[in-house]
């Protein structure tokens, strides 16, 4: 199919990404997810380097403003 707008064509794309979330031409969620895994993935990494060498509340701080922040946001739009 061939859209045209102001004279230029619209490409076709198999996703975008649009506040975050990112919907694919199929209306699944498996890029959306593949994206929250590998961005939950790093975070778990980075705090569990970083726990032993900190008390539990800078930990709980480091945990609401790196990985609930992600999960949160997801979250809700996912709804």
């Amino acid at each position: 199919m061939h859209i045209l707008y102001e004279n230029r064509q619209i490409n076709n794309t198999y996703n975008t990404k649009f506040l975050r979330l990112i919907i694919d031409s199929s209306l699944s969620w498996k890029a959306h997810t593949d994206e929250l895994t590998a961005k939950l993935n790093k975070a778990c990494y980075a705090t569990r380097l970083v726990k032993p060498s900190m008390s539990s509340e800078v930990f709980r701080i480091i945990y609401f403003s790196y990985i609930y922040s992600i999960t949160s946001y997801d979250i809700i739009l996912g709804r």
